[in-house]
């Protein structure tokens, strides 16, 4: 019973860090319920007030709620510019990263050292995330042409690519 208790009190801790903050580790699980996406007021990297559904109005979109300081999301960012090279010349689909809690000067600037040239929108005041209940980053939403969310999941991976190419997919049908 000695020995197991240092091991449950690491497995709580484990769990519990999994949950807040950057959540890298934590699989991702598709949407239970198509949900529509909420309208709710970001900011463009010049400080410009608009709404990611109307941004995406019309068409499949692979979003990535992120911040600077998650190195998980760092860490995606090679993949979503690849993700976002492949849809470029599509008019019926589009990544779009969005960073949490940061200002757009604090994100322009990281996007332009990385390279980042696909829509980037900032969710500084919470806003969005808070309307979504999404409470950790990395997070990837997939929305159809509808402004349904489609899928919901932590860290982009398999699941998340799978239901953005159906999403591409029935946009096209």
């Amino acid at each position: 019973m000695r020995n197991r208790i240092p091991l449950l009190i690491a497995t709580v801790l484990a769990a519990l860090i999994a949950t807040i903050g950057c959540a890298g580790g934590v699989p991702a699980a598709p949407a239970r319920a198509a949900s529509t996406l909420p309208e709710a007021q970001v900011l463009t990297l010049d400080g410009a007030p608009t709404d990611l559904a109307a941004a995406i109005r019309g068409r499949a979109a692979l979003v990535n709620l992120w911040a600077t300081w998650c190195d998980t999301c760092v860490g995606e960012i090679d993949a979503l510019k690849r993700l976002a090279s492949q849809t470029s010349g599509r008019s019926d689909a589009l990544v779009v990263g969005v960073a949490v809690g940061e200002t757009p000067a604090v994100v322009s600037a990281f996007a332009r050292d990385r390279e980042m040239r696909y829509l980037q929108l900032v969710d500084e005041d919470f806003r969005l995330t808070d309307a979504l209940g999404q409470r950790h980053v990395p997070a990837t939403l997939v929305i159809d042409r509808a402004g349904r969310i489609v899928y919901r999941g932590d860290a982009l991976d398999a699941a998340g690519l799978a239901a953005f190419r159906g999403a591409m997919s029935a946009s096209t049908q």
